[in-house]
């Protein structure tokens, strides 16, 4: 399900293309500028006045499941690619918000529109967030001294959002590289060094290769403190390299390249990583809300009660985070520092989410249009976006779990004890966020 995320979009929006009939069968491609962008109109009914606009950090959006599900309901969506599309190693975070202010200001321009709503999904949601606190507070937001990397005055002017849509949004790309690290390795040279008492693939620490793992909870407590300790180690070895480019004392005048071994997937999405919560769902903390929140259930109605995540274990990363092509994050001094590091106590509960401007969890604070917040039910940001909820400063702010969905939104039929059983997640999920939007527009 997770090795490459945007591959499992794909693949839902080919399966549901069926229901989608009143989507725009042939979506204009367009250029603007640095982004590439395909325009989705619904095929019949009245003229659309609200805008949907749908982009993520480096995959490939534009063929997003949202792309035809909001215009099946009767949007306008415009889905795009940033210039940093497939290409991590080039990010530099501070300058994605003018591509997001290229797709806002086109569909400005189309005719009958009014209202436009920001639609942030994975790490769509760092990206929307950062534009719209920056647009609604000016440059000052991003410059501030305690992030590690602050954007320059080109962001200035931008034309803010009317609204925006988290659907299983995570807390930030540096949070999710902080708790897929593998604190127990080392490399030496071309030796590689497991400490046994980090090793969350160790049997002896509660892991298990054929199901979900069991980690106690001083097993968990030394292993989140152990990936901050590493992750500020990262950071500091790269400011320190930074700091000698300056002083024109390093073999390149500009950036070098930046390996972590056992970090994670190399490309967008999760996959080949160490987080606990890929191998421990029960870990409540990660997985379950901290109080009773509204579940969309399969059948359409909304419970209230506690919810915790039915994703399934994958064991298998025991294989992939260890392996070069699968297991090692690929960065530059500039893309890790912009868009992949944050400073941290513990990878769970001592996060500094304003250390880096890839942020949901700080940029919701400084955002004042309405919110819509949907975590998934089988995947790993039920607690995440509760958090993002929380901190949110909005007066008119939305929360609730899609029950059995993937992080693609589609059923998760390995979670199933019944055939069917959360058939109905896309349906539930677009249709909510319809009512949602024309309740407000």
């Amino acid at each position: 399900m997770k090795p490459i995320y945007y591959f499992v979009v794909l693949a839902a929006a080919v399966a549901i293309a069926a229901n989608v009939s009143l989507a725009q069968s042939h979506p204009e491609y367009i250029a603007l500028g640095r982004i590439s962008a395909a325009l989705y109109k619904p095929d019949k009914g009245p003229a659309p006045h609200v805008a949907f606009v749908i982009g993520h950090r480096t995959a490939n959006y534009l063929n997003h499941i949202a792309c035809r599900e909001l215009p099946s309901r009767g949007f306008l969506a415009l889905c795009f690619n940033t210039r940093f599309q497939n290409n991590e190693s080039q990010v530099r975070w501070e300058e994605t918000p003018l591509d997001v202010k290229a797709a806002v200001e086109f569909v400005r321009r189309q005719p009958g529109i009014t209202k436009v709503v920001l639609f942030g999904h994975s790490g769509g949601g760092p990206l929307m967030s950062f534009y719209q606190a920056v647009a609604e507070n000016s440059p000052a937001y991003c410059q501030k001294p305690e992030r590690l990397v602050k954007c320059g005055d080109d962001l200035r002017g931008l034309p803010p959002a009317d609204a925006i849509v988290f659907a299983d949004a995570h807390a930030g790309n540096p949070v999710q590289a902080l708790r897929s690290l593998n604190p127990s390795v080392t490399i030496d040279g071309v030796k590689r060094h497991v400490d046994p008492a980090l090793d969350p693939f160790d049997e002896k620490n509660g892991f298990n290769p054929n199901g979900p793992s069991h980690y106690s909870k001083a097993f968990q407590d030394r292993y989140f403190a152990a990936q901050a300790k590493r992750m500020n180690e990262l950071i500091d070895r790269a400011l320190a390299i930074q700091e000698r480019i300056k002083k024109s004392d390093y073999p390149y005048p500009d950036n070098d390249i930046l390996l972590i071994p056992s970090g994670g997937n190399p490309g967008a999405g999760a996959g080949g990583d160490a987080k606990l919560a890929t191998l421990d769902p029960a870990i409540a903390d990660l997985q379950s809300t901290a109080r009773p929140e509204k579940l969309l259930k399969n059948d359409g109605n909304i419970v209230t009660q506690i919810v915790k995540s039915v994703e399934v274990a994958e064991p298998g990363m025991a294989k992939t985070n260890r392996a070069f092509d699968t297991g090692t994050k690929i960065f530059t001094l500039k893309s890790f520092l912009s868009a992949n590091a944050t400073r941290a106590t513990n990878a769970n509960n001592g996060i500094d989410y304003c250390s880096s401007n890839n942020s949901t969890t700080c940029a919701v604070q400084s955002i004042s249009v309405p919110i819509l917040i949907a975590a998934m039910g089988a995947y790993q940001f039920i607690r995440d976006d509760e958090i993002i909820f929380d901190k949110s400063s909005s007066r008119d702010k939305d929360y609730f779990v899609l029950e059995g969905a993937v992080h693609g939104f589609t059923p998760c039929t390995a979670c199933e004890t019944t055939r069917g059983q959360y058939s109905n997640s896309v349906r539930n999920l677009f249709d909510y966020i319809r009512d949602w939007t024309n309740k407000r527009f």
